[in-house]
């Protein structure tokens, strides 16, 4: 389906909670966020039959369960099961991947076709620092390892870029994903609860990156930029929200946990699909609904000042 922009729109990202294992500085307030009640929350039934009803009426290909962390919510194989006989045309998962390792066979068993992993530093007090949890490069290294062994390759690992806490790193990651085979992916910083003068762009990425060779930038790949060194084969990816804004060329819509259909990352309020679903209404009158939405998608993010990462699923 295209929306008014004509923007083809076939990428649903769901949501299926809004909790999380860890608090990540930029992410989450250190105390968590506020607990919804689990019967405001759409159960694996609900979850599977809205993302189908979005599916049909969108013309979705794509789907990314996501979070939050989504190895915290109970049922999430199922969920996977679910949405992988609507047959869509990719099943991905993003994942801090600390519960990866022992999730990983019935996931892919599930359905699950590739794994994005979350990782901020190589350094296991920095990672401390950052998620405000006890967790070490190798917990991280031994979900990669379990991913592989799973048959979810390409591995991609995504690290956000903060200045002066983690910015001196890119040369190390860049090193760190020849050595293991992950596909590293950079990501600009974008707002939160942190400060402005964290922000690193693409092309400060790109200086850092340097230093390992000539870098050639060599396509698009959905959200990220990918680069080379020269004609080696080595890659890695940068994901610029504001240096290289990708709103032009956007095909994701979001589903949170709650129920609610969000056409842009920065709308914050969305369309409430759950009391829909629950009063009986027919799947036409849903379909008609996430029409709409799509239709009315924001030209553009606009900054995404306000977006809660982790309600919406980022």
């Amino acid at each position: 389906m295209r929306d008014s922009k004509g923007r083809e729109i076939n990428y649903l990202r769901l949501s299926v909670t809004d909790r999380c294992n860890i608090r990540c500085i930029y992410c989450m307030p250190e105390s968590g966020v506020p607990l919804v009640s689990h019967s405001d929350i759409l159960s694996v039934d609900e979850t599977v039959r809205l993302a189908g009803i979005i599916m049909r009426a969108a013309d979705i290909r794509k789907v990314r369960i996501t979070g939050g962390e989504p190895l915290v919510r109970k049922g999430v194989s199922d969920i996977v099961r679910g949405i992988s006989g609507l047959h869509p045309c990719e099943l991905v998962l993003t994942t801090n991947g600390l519960l990866l390792r022992s999730m990983v066979k019935q996931l892919a068993e599930a359905g699950i076709e590739r794994v994005n992993i979350s990782l901020d530093s190589l350094r296991d007090e920095r990672i401390n620092r950052i998620s405000r949890r006890d967790v070490s490069l190798r917990n991280i290294e031994d979900a990669v390892a379990a991913a592989f062994d799973a048959g979810l390759d390409p591995v991609k690992v995504n690290c956000v870029v903060m200045r002066d806490i983690n910015d001196d790193e890119i040369e190390d990651f860049i090193r760190w994903s020849w050595e293991t085979g992950v596909t590293v992916r950079f990501i600009e910083h974008m707002p939160s609860r942190l400060s402005g003068d964290t922000f690193v762009s693409r092309d400060e990425i790109i200086e850092k990156a340097s230093v390992l060779g000539e870098i050639i930038r060599q396509s698009d790949s959905g959200t990220a930029g990918i680069y080379s060194f020269g004609d080696t084969g080595q890659t890695f990816g940068i994901i610029a929200p504001f240096s290289d804004p990708m709103c032009s060329s956007c095909s994701r819509i979001r589903l949170s946990a709650l129920g609610t259909l969000h056409s842009c990352l920065a709308e914050e309020v969305g369309v409430s699909l759950i009391e829909l679903l629950r009063s009986d209404a027919g799947d036409e009158a849903v379909s008609e609904i996430v029409r709409g939405a799509v239709i009315r998608k924001p030209d553009s993010h606009g900054g995404c000042v306000h977006a809660k990462m982790w309600k919406i699923g980022g």
